[in-house]
């Protein structure tokens, strides 16, 4: 049974708090070892008391795979949808091919870690250094009493990646290149639409509300291993409802002709749940991206044209923006697309201009 205690200590006119946790060990001695937080505390005397406790010695030999497997079991645990421990499994799986899971974990340090994040560009290496926490955190929860291998480990900032923004006849060019007519209303249904590729593969058709030309977006379609996984979308927010053009909305009606409102509103040429990665693939996207001079274009920037395309219709200001975006808080809008609104600065510096310019004509006179 282990127990917890309040220290709190003075020196130097500070007053500091720790938390201990002592336990008796299976040889009939006694143990202890403290904490800066009670939650950090009572963790540990939870692990202490379970059937997986180790003593120190053990633990300091144990390996990065070992950690990861109660990692996912963790996350597990907390019902994490499969598509998210996915995108941290990828981080995993860069990790596992490091010389880092080849030794005890007492003789990682942070000069190793800092070495081999600097092999990746900027967002791989704060995935793998997020994973690299999390393994840390999970040692300190067994008992770890180590150097924390990932304190004062750098993310080198890559050069800021300019965004990509077609207009609507660059995006009419784009898709008219595209040989299949399912491609190219593809295209056209992203651009105009702002939609991630994933809740485009989850709508089905009882999602389109043809009388209105409103999409409602409510799930997401992700892939683990191969296979479609429909659940909630990005954030809450994301569950959100768009105004459709009447070009697009004849596509959309089409596709809905004869189908079940449960079905997928939008499928790929054979049939099946639309899969980015096979439409990059076989589309002829790469080609016809060359062909309007914008190489390196990803299918995401389609969603970065739309919120151009709308800004410049002046049809919408920030707020509006944000909500059709689906984005979690305005303030991911501005710091994505605040640029967009550099006009409006103008048009302020206008407004003054004649304000000023009349009161100093009503004082003159």
């Amino acid at each position: 049974m282990a127990s917890i205690r309040r220290r709190t200590y003075k020196g130097q006119g500070k007053t500091s708090i720790s938390w201990e946790v002592r336990w008796m060990n299976r040889d009939g001695s006694s143990s202890s070892r403290s904490f800066r937080s009670q939650k950090e505390a009572k963790a540990y005397a939870h692990h202490v008391e379970s059937s997986e406790y180790l003593p120190i010695s053990r633990v300091r030999q144990l390996r990065l795979p070992f950690l990861w497997d109660r990692v996912v079991a963790r996350r597990r645990a907390r019902n994490q949808k499969n598509s998210t421990i996915s995108v941290v499994a990828q981080a995993w799986d860069r990790i596992a091919k490091s010389s880092l899971v080849e030794v005890p974990i007492s003789r990682i340090d942070a000069g190793w870690v800092q070495d081999f994040v600097n092999e990746s560009r900027e967002s791989v290496a704060r995935k793998n250094l997020a994973v690299l926490r999390e393994l840390h955190r999970e040692a300190v929860l067994m008992g770890f009493d180590g150097l924390d291998w990932t304190s004062g480990v750098k993310v080198k900032i890559d050069p800021p990646r300019r965004k990509q923004f077609l207009d609507s006849v660059k995006v009419m060019e784009l898709a008219k290149l595209l040989p299949l007519e399912r491609d190219r209303n593809s295209v056209l249904v992203l651009a105009f639409t702002g939609m991630r590729v994933g809740e485009l593969a989850a709508l089905r058709v009882a999602d389109w509300d043809s009388e209105r030309r409103r999409i409602h977006v409510l799930q997401s379609a992700s892939f683990v291993g191969g296979k479609a996984e429909i659940s909630t979308t990005k954030t809450k927010n994301s569950e959100r409802v768009i105004p459709v053009p009447s070009y697009i909305a004849d596509i959309l009606d089409n596709e809905a002709v004869d189908q079940e409102p449960d079905t997928f509103l939008w499928r790929s040429s054979q049939g099946k749940i639309w899969r980015a990665h096979n439409f990059r693939k076989r589309s002829g996207w790469r080609q016809a991206c060359e062909a309007i001079g914008f190489p390196n274009l990803r299918i995401h920037d389609l969603r970065h044209s739309y919120a151009s395309i709308v800004r410049r219709s002046g049809q919408a200001d920030l707020p509006t923006l944000s909500k059709v975006m689906g984005h979690s808080s305005i303030k991911v809008t501005i710091d994505l697309y605040g640029g967009l609104f550099n006009e409006d600065y103008d048009d302020l510096a206008r407004g003054l201009d004649d304000l000023i310019g009349q009161k100093m004509g009503e004082t003159a006179s």
